[in-house]
């Protein structure tokens, strides 16, 4: 058995629609869209690529980073790791070989510019014919590495999604309805391109949040990367309305 080739895909391209192209997903809701965290190790990266999870996230930083070996080899790591089995060079290759969408968490600012050029080469070179989505924490909050990181992917690589990031220590639904859901709301509205991408860290939200969302938004405008159990009690309860 053998699985039905990637369709042609830009890398700026709306995940939804390579997902249903390729098959993975029967309709254009975020909810259906599965993820793989830190798919940064070879073993892990292997893993994730001969699971069923549609889209790989994964980190980046230069080998070395901020020690007196630093080298400007973006590499798959996590911090506080600085050193990894895995380069970008290498992970991509293995990717693009396999059906997956692609998400970069750039924890390191140094980092970028060496990725774009690497990404614009393996463009140019075999095609990445599926979204690139790229992250990092840009907003006001902790680990903000600034906004030169968009300017960067403006300058190099700027056909891609970028996935702003902000980390918020309080529930869901406190921030969403009392700090600031309107002004979310009016983004989503804005254009079919913009969507709102709901993750965790060590604490769950609770059902009934991410409902709230759910209930407020398009299925199309907002992807769940949550873990379990809460994603499967959420999904059962979304069902049921």
């Amino acid at each position: 058995f053998y699985p039905a080739p990637v369709p042609l895909f830009t890398t700026g391209g709306d995940m939804l629609d390579f997902l249903l192209q390729s098959g993975e997903i029967s309709e254009h809701d975020g909810l259906l869209a599965t993820w793989f965290h830190r798919a940064n190790s070879k073993k892990q990266m292997n893993m994730a690529l001969a699971s069923d999870v549609m889209i790989l996230e994964a980190d980046v930083t230069l080998e070395g980073y901020g020690t007196s070996d630093q080298k400007p080899v973006p590499i798959m790591a996590h911090p506080p790791d600085v050193y990894s089995d895995n380069t970008l060079d290498q992970w991509l290759d293995a990717v693009l070989d396999s059906r997956k969408g692609i998400k970069l968490d750039f924890k390191a600012l140094d980092s970028v510019g060496f990725s774009l050029d690497l990404l614009k080469q393996k463009n140019s070179s075999r095609g990445i014919n599926r979204p690139v989505w790229l992250n990092a924490d840009i907003l006001r909050g902790p680990n903000v590495p600034s906004f030169v990181f968009l300017q960067l992917i403006q300058k190099t690589f700027p056909d891609v999604t970028l996935s702003p990031g902000w980390m918020v220590t309080f529930p869901v639904h406190a921030l969403l309805v009392h700090r600031g859901w309107q002004h979310i709301s009016w983004l989503l509205n804005q254009s079919p391109r913009f969507s709102l991408t709901l993750w965790q860290g060590s604490d769950h939200p609770t059902v009934s949040d991410l409902l709230f969302v759910r209930d407020n938004t398009q299925p199309a405008q907002v992807y769940y990367d949550i873990y379990e159990p809460t994603l499967t009690a959420f999904k059962e309860a979304a069902s049921k309305e």
